[in-house]
């Protein structure tokens, strides 16, 4: 198994990228197998979201098919495949931002209470406490 570092698929993915690092990271990618694959962490996968989505201007939609992309190749693991698969379904049915659906899913998977926070948007979305001043 290899670690893949965000700035590859972030590389990778990226339509108007033809330099040398783009095609490299293509040809890196399509070289993994079944017995020797790409592991992906949690903070790559918060990482890639906000690359692609500040940085490349994806729109929100194109950031999650981008993700369940990844998330549908065989030849990629995830340190909990799970909770992204969970994040996605976050991310598409409440609207939440993808980086704060992978921590409602880390918050689920260890029983936590609560979530507190100053985002209002997640707060709405996904039913944490919002600290008022």
């Amino acid at each position: 198994m290899i670690a893949v570092d965000t700035n590859i698929l972030a590389r990778a993915i990226a339509e108007e990228d033809d330099t040398v690092s783009a095609e490299l990271a293509r040809s890196f990618l399509s070289g993994l197998t079944a017995e020797r694959p790409g592991f992906i962490t949690q903070v790559v996968m918060a990482e890639f979201y906000w690359v692609i989505s500040r940085s490349y201007r994806f729109d929100r939609q194109s950031c999650l098919q981008v993700i369940r992309g990844l998330v549908e190749t065989p030849t990629l693991e995830f340190d909990d495949g799970e909770g992204v698969i969970r994040a996605l379904m976050l991310a598409e049915d409440t609207g939440a931002d993808f980086a704060d659906a992978l921590i409602q899913g880390a918050v689920e998977l260890f029983g936590v209470d609560e979530v507190v926070t100053f985002d209002r948007a997640a707060a709405n979305r996904l039913g944490w406490r919002l600290l008022s001043e």
